[in-house]
């Protein structure tokens, strides 16, 4: 019998070898995840190097999810949408500007001489848009919370929307961006619980359904808003390691 290591609502089978001196994490061609580990690793010593990883995980798995059709590939075409805060917008070649990409507040121009590099120019666009927008956004849920983050990182988390790291530093998905602002309040709320309470026990869930009394609701809807997202991310399907 395999045995399983679930971290995070993932399962990931351990193998064990007693000529392995280290740990090993692999993402196969199939999206399965095996962790590589000594014969006296302990399931405790497993779980806390893999949590450690979940960024890394989620990466390869959304990359993979990407090549097999699964999600919004970014079309460079005049005309694809785009969203930003829940509003379509429409893409633009253009041939002419001073930076790469630019949004105007009803078009996003897109230079021609960049359109191998969409995917890139698109998650810095979010990126840096995030940064500030998101803040404001913490900063208003803050008080009703009655937590404060430290910081603010938006950057690539994978398939994951939000996390809250050490020190209450958050760490916000720049596909976020894309979303109703409802939706983002969700994720912004359930990250500055967990500055209460880390884990999703019952504590945590009633913190969060004081502050956010319909966050079944919501919570619901962005499940269901993922197969919609613009996701520009690019990448191969061969099998992923890395070893520690």
């Amino acid at each position: 019998m395999n045995e399983v290591l679930v971290v995070d609502k993932l399962e990931f089978e351990v193998r064990r070898s007693p000529r392995r001196k280290t740990l090993g994490l692999t993402v196969d061609r199939a999206g399965e995840l095996v962790v590589h580990s000594p014969e006296t690793a302990s399931e405790a010593e497993l779980h806390k190097w893999v949590e450690r990883k979940l960024l890394w995980v989620h990466q390869k798995l959304l990359r993979k999810e990407v090549n097999s059709g699964g999600v919004h590939r970014l079309e460079i075409v005049s005309g694809e949408s785009i969203a930003y805060l829940g509003q379509n917008y429409r893409l633009k070649i253009v041939k002419d500007q001073t930076t790469p990409l630019q949004f105007d507040g009803q078009w996003f121009l897109l230079r021609e001489d960049d359109r191998l590099d969409a995917p890139r120019h698109f998650q810095a666009w979010y990126q840096d848009a995030g940064a500030e927008w998101l803040d404001e956004r913490v900063r208003f849920w803050e008080p009703k919370v009655g937590k404060a983050a430290s910081k603010i990182v938006v950057s690539d988390l994978g398939f994951r929307w939000g996390s809250c790291g050490k020190n209450c530093v958050l760490h916000f998905n720049w596909r976020l961006l894309q979303l109703p602002v409802f939706l983002v309040d969700y994720v912004v709320a359930h990250e500055l619980v967990h500055l209460h309470e880390r884990n999703h026990t019952p504590t945590f869930w009633r913190i969060l359904g004081r502050v956010l009394p319909d966050w079944k609701e919501r919570k619901d809807a962005l499940s269901h808003r993922s197969a919609e997202m613009l996701w520009c991310t690019d990448g191969d399907d061969a099998n992923t390691r890395i070893e520690e």
